[in-house]
């Protein structure tokens, strides 16, 4: 079974698993505590509105502590796996793992918020320093199409690529 406990002591590997240090998911705690402890106080593991009774992690719950519910929602979003996987990962059933991802990513969306590293949206809510002076994007290739002028097309297209990627 996947637990903070066991990933915390390789941090090579739960770097690989998270993308964050150890020190990132520290900060980043309180924020998702904070957003965790709101919610479970009025609604339940389903989304429903609370009764009666308060929430409590059992022992053989398969994610006991806070670590855990971030480890797990972290490792989702980092590695991409099909919720069949994520369960696997974290010993439980598909459906549990199910409930847990949708009642997880929108507190981790809160809590990166409220810590201020939610990515932004627009170059307009990007904060750039004055003395930044070389910036990432990470962009996927798309296709273009091409023009049927010929002297357009000599400037913008160099014919290293075909509509099959090949040449």
């Amino acid at each position: 079974m996947t637990t903070y406990e066991k990933m915390v002591k390789n941090g090579t590997k739960f770097l690989a698993m998270t993308g964050y240090t150890n020190e990132e998911f520290q900060a980043l705690l309180p924020y998702f505590s904070s957003q965790f402890k709101a919610y479970i106080t009025k609604y339940t593991l389903e989304g429903k509105k609370r009764k009666r009774r308060g929430y409590v992690a059992y022992k053989n719950s398969p994610l006991p502590t806070i670590e855990d519910k971030l480890l797990f929602i972290l490792i989702y979003f980092k590695t991409n796996n099909l919720q069949s996987v994520q369960a696997e990962l974290f010993e439980m059933h598909q459906p549990e793992a199910n409930l847990w991802i949708h009642m997880l990513a929108p507190l981790l969306n809160q809590a990166l918020a409220d810590s201020k590293h939610l990515p932004a949206r627009s170059m307009e809510d990007l904060e750039l320093d004055d003395d930044c002076k070389l910036f990432f994007h990470d962009g996927t290739e798309r296709p273009i199409p091409r023009s049927t002028d010929y002297e357009t097309q000599k400037a913008y297209y160099s014919g290293k690529k075909t509509s099959l990627g090949k040449k």
